[in-house]
């Protein structure tokens, strides 16, 4: 099942396919945990939820299905309710650990796709820990619709990713 587009990234903005541009308050945030509070949201902002590694689960043998089961019935809650949100993956493990990238990268993959059919996920954060080309290629193969956001000075030299 693809889903179409909403978003679109030029200079490193984020704009609605339509063109308007969307603003972003990174203070509109929740920390992703074992269940979600439904929770007041900035209409006009999209959520930033951060996903920690080790909820998500840190390789094939620990995916963590509970909890990507309840990302995925909080986000039907925000597409309902016409509410987008940006996952950014949060490291709270050894991921910098330049043989654990790949299995960083591999686990977002998956919490991708459990949650391929909300409508209201816009993209991901590129974590710093992971190899930023390597992140999105993998993402983007199934989750073409997925815009991408940093911080980083040096991903945001390419004007198709986000800032935030």
């Amino acid at each position: 099942m693809k889903l179409e587009a909403l978003f679109t990234a030029k200079d490193n903005s984020l704009f609605t396919v339509e063109g308007k541009a969307v603003v972003l308050d990174s203070e509109n945030r929740i920390q992703a945990g074992e269940s979600f509070i439904p929770m007041p949201l900035k209409i006009d902002a999209p959520l930033f939820i951060d996903v920690a590694w080790t909820l998500v689960g840190m390789d094939e043998e620990s995916y963590n299905e509970a909890f990507l089961a309840n990302l995925r019935d909080y986000l039907k809650v925000m597409e309902e309710k016409k509410q987008f949100a940006v996952i950014v993956p949060v490291a709270d493990s050894d991921a910098g650990n330049p043989d654990k990238k790949e299995a960083f990268t591999a686990s977002m993959k998956h919490c991708a796709r459990r949650i391929k059919d909300c409508v209201s996920v816009i993209g991901f954060a590129i974590p710093q820990e992971a190899d930023s080309g390597y992140f999105c290629d993998e993402l983007s193969q199934k989750h073409s619709h997925y815009v991408f956001f940093s911080r980083d000075e040096k991903v945001l030299e390419n004007k198709s990713i986000v800032r935030y």
